[in-house]
């Protein structure tokens, strides 16, 4: 199954979606540092290659229909948590689910693992 790992951190969920078989086609990762991460285990060849998109907000999610069978990821939750600062789902951070509901529907796949 091809997947695209919405935020996908250092790869933690990529490396389990391969434990399942899973092949990433692309990824999106909008933290210098982790998205390094992700370069990094690609260069040394623990993950097989794919592009890394540094924004949900921007990323386009139609040329992969038809490519991508499972969009993965775990929006940011802080505005959601009872650790966080009550923002609610529309806060800064946990309203990127918004880009991940948008992404899946351009994708269109035939998973969502959120």
């Amino acid at each position: 199954m091809n997947e695209l790992a919405l935020f996908a951190g250092a790869g933690g969920g990529i490396l389990g979606g391969h434990l399942l078989g899973w092949r990433t086609v692309c990824a999106v990762e909008w933290d210098p540092y982790a998205a390094s991460v992700l370069l990094a285990r690609q260069n040394d060849g623990s993950l097989s290659p794919f592009p890394v998109w540094d924004d949900v907000q921007t990323f386009d999610g139609r040329p992969w229909r038809g490519v991508v069978d499972v969009v993965s990821g775990g929006f940011p939750c802080q505005d959601i948590s009872s650790a966080g600062r009550g923002a609610g789902i529309d806060g800064e951070r946990s309203g990127m689910w918004s880009h991940m509901a948008r992404i899946i529907g351009d994708v269109r796949p035939r998973y969502a693992f959120v």
